[in-house]
């Protein structure tokens, strides 16, 4: 009642502590802004409802945000030849102290008698071990800041409650619908045809036959027994079928949002290596990904119904929680001080023999690793393998099918006790989704996250590091890699 009575009101900041009252707000122009959040930042929350008012038209004084800096102008339009971004500080204003530059001079050269003389000690003393100690350990400070710059995180973001949204045309769901999809879109005013998943042609038909013109289609197959092959299925299927409606995979677990979330599941993560693989070869067919809560009440189907009918725009990545919907990021993450980690013992390196594997063999053998165990699927026999037990006499080579549990059981029982466990197999084969056959996903998939199933299943909890190398491939996928995108999804999980 209050709500109607404030006519031609369309801007409302809440004070509370969540955003219960703006959910009410349902007027089509209205925007609604609550400054705190249950389980969210404060900071953070309190911010993004002053930006949402800002870009909206509302007037806030920043300026308490900003004591003491000075504002700067931005371009007044394209080609001004005015520079906006800040200049980048010289190199030389980093050492703010010439005498610590000259010492460090010194050290950079060599020099042990100007560095005994510095110092105030015997040129005589045991200098020699102290000047390359203090040079290493200024090149490795140099290396880690340049490869902090390098180093980024997926992270997760809050977005504004989407509110109420209504959804139109029919929409089609594939699969068993275990968590009340079809009731949620329903509620929403979508019209909702549920359609069994199938194998690739039987499914297309099934879609052809529907003979009517779809708004959606929203797959349910990797919430079914083998998620990743059925979900292949489905987006074949999907780009068989001559249709412009945009194709949403649906999840549950595979990714975490946070420290309150549960671990993200390895087996659900390989959809969304999938999904962004699909994102960049059929962009024009492409809705994106939705991870589902572990309950999905009225509220969540709410939020999972908004995010269908396009209440976030363009965010293709999107996960439903109970505290509101978060929206995936890349994030800079600096490693920071800390001691540098050695191997000791027995290294188990799956996947020893080829090219990566080989280099971290090299890196464990120079850093205190006593026994190398270098696994590959035709052992000795893999190329390169000779070479790498004349380089290094700590190693032996085995050959194993990391995909085989029995197999791999059996090489433990003969191997013993093993400290530190390092997984870099994988094979990468350039194929284009619509081509992918099952062979082919089973080729790439298996031995590499089968193979870091069974040994962290396998190995025991007894280890110094369990380390499994992965690439951007299942971070925001790569053209004609969808199950190499799967794969390495699964071992960030």
């Amino acid at each position: 009642d209050a709500l109607a009575a404030l006519d031609g009101v369309t801007r409302f900041v809440e004070l509370g502590p969540d955003g219960v009252l703006s959910a009410l707000v349902q007027q089509p122009d209205a925007v609604t802004a609550p400054l705190l959040r249950r389980d969210r930042d404060e900071v953070t929350t309190v911010l993004t409802a002053l930006a949402t008012l800002h870009v909206n038209g509302v007037p806030v004084d920043w300026s308490p945000l900003f004591t003491g800096v000075r504002p700067a102008e931005l371009p007044t339009y394209a080609f001004q030849h005015q520079r906006y971004w800040l200049e980048s500080r010289p190199a030389k204003a980093v050492a703010a102290d010439p005498a610590e530059a000259g010492f460090w001079a010194t050290i950079d050269r060599g020099d042990l008698t100007t560095l005994a003389t510095e110092l105030g000690v015997d040129p005589l003393s045991p200098l020699e071990s102290v000047l390359p100690a203090l040079t290493s350990w200024r090149a490795r400070g140099r290396e880690r800041s340049r490869s902090d710059g390098w180093r980024y995180r997926v992270g997760w973001q809050p977005v504004p409650e989407p509110g109420t949204s209504v959804l139109e045309g029919t929409w089609v769901l594939v699969g068993a619908d275990t968590v009340g999809l079809a009731a949620a879109l329903t509620d929403h005013g979508a019209r909702v045809l549920t359609v069994g998943a199938d194998e690739r042609g039987a499914l297309a038909r099934r879609l052809r036959a529907l003979d009517e013109p779809i708004a959606g289609v929203v797959s349910l197959a990797a919430l079914e027994d083998a998620p990743l092959l059925d979900t292949f299925a489905v987006v074949q299927a999907c780009l068989d079928v001559e249709s412009t409606a945009p194709l949403w995979l649906i999840t549950r677990g595979a990714v975490s949002v946070g420290r309150a979330d549960a671990p993200a599941g390895p087996v659900q993560a390989q959809t969304w290596g999938l999904g962004r693989t699909l994102a960049l070869e059929h962009p024009e067919r492409w809705g994106g990904l939705l991870d589902l809560p572990a309950v999905v009440d009225s509220r969540a189907a709410g939020r999972v119904a908004a995010v269908l009918g396009g209440a976030l725009g363009a965010e293709d990545q999107v996960a439903v929680r109970g505290g509101g919907v978060l929206v995936r990021r890349l994030e800079h993450a600096p490693v920071g001080s800390g001691s540098v980690w050695k191997p000791r013992g027995t290294v188990l390196i799956a996947g020893g023999t080829g090219g990566l594997g080989a280099e971290v063999a090299r890196w464990a053998a120079a850093n205190g690793a006593e026994r190398l165990v270098l696994l590959s699927r035709r052992g000795v026999r893999a190329p390169g393998a000779a070479e790498l037990l004349a380089e290094l006499p700590m190693a032996e080579i085995h050959a194993c099918d990391l995909a085989d549990r029995s197999a791999v059981e059996a090489l433990l029982a003969t191997v013993g006790k093993v400290d530190t466990v390092v997984h870099a197999a994988g094979v990468s084969e350039h194929m284009a989704l619509v081509d992918a056959d099952e062979e082919h996903v089973r080729r790439v998939v298996d031995g590499k996250v089968d193979g870091a199933l069974h040994l962290d299943a396998l190995v025991g909890t007894d280890l110094d590091a369990f380390v499994v190398f992965s690439s951007i491939s299942g971070v925001w996928g790569s053209g004609e890699q969808a199950a190499y995108g799967a794969a390495n999804a699964a071992l960030d999980a």
